[in-house]
């Protein structure tokens, strides 16, 4: 029984070392051919010679960028866009029969052993040498010479805001890449698939960021530098993008704008109107220390907004010392009786345009009938008692002229910065 089970244990051992000694050979060899592959492509090889066959010749370096992120720092004047780029150019050195190597049509090899193409951003943010564009990713080489490069790239151009229109602004920013050495008579840079737009399909911030791409064009530029005779090729990608925060800032600036209007209907003989009109400073106060903190302090043309704002807050002070005024003036001027050229121009043409030439008006007939009660509790009817309350009414009448003033004002200023916004 023993000897059965010793020869039944040999057999299977036996089948053991059969099947895998052809796979581990199979192995063995995929291994030895990769490894002289690659030894015979690099063996000769430099990579700081163009993979040209005549000097004169240009190399045509296909290129593309897939969009996955990207990141507008409007106060730093900093756009960064974060993808891919799939680079192709033909190497003929790299160029071998699939026949000789077991069928193998493609190999992968580290970028640093083979030459690059030196593209760089031309309009970067930082120093070359301390941000560099492009990823250090492995190279796929086919038979017939063909490298394919798609390296991850953080490109970071400098991009100047126009927050003239915000918090309805748009940008469009620039990112230019191109080689550092090579001219155009060297290397031809050709959009891949001609293609005149960048591909955003994969981005991943559409619904995170405060801002939203609108749209993009891709397309090659010549120029000629003051510094050499041939001219440089620069793939030029422009990107516009359009901010995300209007309701944001627009809703606060109805409620404040709002809050400011119903000022003018209180009557200025009420304390509340006071109130309201400090209330009213704080808003515009703090909203102006915010626009402050989030917008370039740089920027060209001063915000239409901003400008709203310090329009708004001049209106609103100058209703408050008006509101002083006109308390000071209903409570305290009993005997000093307002200038005769401001009554007679406020009993004429300029009155009734004001609506307040009549004797009393509805915004001060609270102050009337104070009044009135008062001479009926008292049953004074001398003379002294009625200039006392022609005179007040008289001051009445001159603050609720300055309010409507202001009022005309604030509306035209509004129009005007709808008109521009609109505009």
């Amino acid at each position: 029984m023993s000897r059965v089970l010793f020869f039944i244990n040999h057999c299977l051992f036996l089948a053991v070392v059969l099947t895998w000694q052809p796979s581990a050979a199979a192995e063995a060899d995929y291994f030895n051919v990769i490894e002289k592959l690659h030894v015979n492509l690099l063996r000769s090889y430099n990579n700081q010679i163009r993979p040209v066959i005549n000097h004169t010749d240009a190399l045509n370096v296909e290129l593309s960028m897939r969009l996955t992120s990207f990141n507008f720092d409007e106060l730093q004047s900093r756009f960064s866009a974060i993808g891919f780029f799939l680079m192709s150019w033909k190497d003929p050195r790299f160029t071998w029969s699939p026949a000789e190597y077991e069928g193998l049509t493609t190999i992968y090899l580290p970028n640093e052993k083979i030459w690059k193409p030196d593209f760089e951003v031309y309009n970067s943010y930082g120093l070359l040498s301390k941000e560099r564009a492009f990823a250090s990713i492995n190279v796929l080489i086919n038979n017939d010479g063909t490298v394919i490069w798609v390296p991850m790239s953080n490109m970071v151009s400098i991009c100047a805001p126009d927050a003239t229109y915000y918090p309805f602004d748009s940008v469009t920013c620039t990112t230019k890449i191109g080689s550092w050495t090579h001219n155009a008579l060297q290397i031809n840079i050709i959009p891949k698939n001609n293609e005149t737009t960048v591909d955003i399909s994969e981005l991943i911030n559409k619904r995170m960021s405060e801002w939203n791409i609108k749209s993009t064009q891709v397309s090659v530029e010549v120029k000629k530098y003051d510094c050499c005779t041939e001219p440089y090729q620069s793939l030029t990608m422009k990107f516009t993008i359009q901010r995300s925060l209007s309701t944001t800032i627009t809703i606060p600036t109805i409620v404040i704008m709002v809050l400011i209007l119903a000022t003018f209907f209180i009557p200025p003989a009420m304390d509340a109107k006071l109130i309201v009109g400090v209330f009213n400073l704080a808003l515009l106060c703090g909203y102006l220390l915010y626009f402050k903190a989030v917008l370039p302090a740089g920027n060209e043309n001063t915000p239409l907004i901003v400008s709203f704002y310090n329009g708004s807050l001049v209106v609103v002070i100058s209703s408050i010392l008006s509101t002083i005024l006109s308390l000071r003036w209903t409570r305290l001027s009993k005997s000093v009786s307002p200038p005769t050229f401001i009554r007679s121009c406020l009993s004429g043409r300029i009155g009734t345009i004001l609506g307040v030439s009549h004797k009393y008006t509805s915004n001060n007939l609270l102050v009337a009938k104070e009044l009135t009660e008062k001479v009926s509790q008292q049953f004074v009817h001398d003379d002294g008692e009625s200039q006392e309350i022609e005179i007040k009414q008289a001051w009445t009448n001159i603050s609720v002229a300055l309010e409507r003033i202001m009022l005309f004002i604030y509306f035209s200023f509004i129009a005007f910065h709808v008109i521009s916004f609109l505009g």
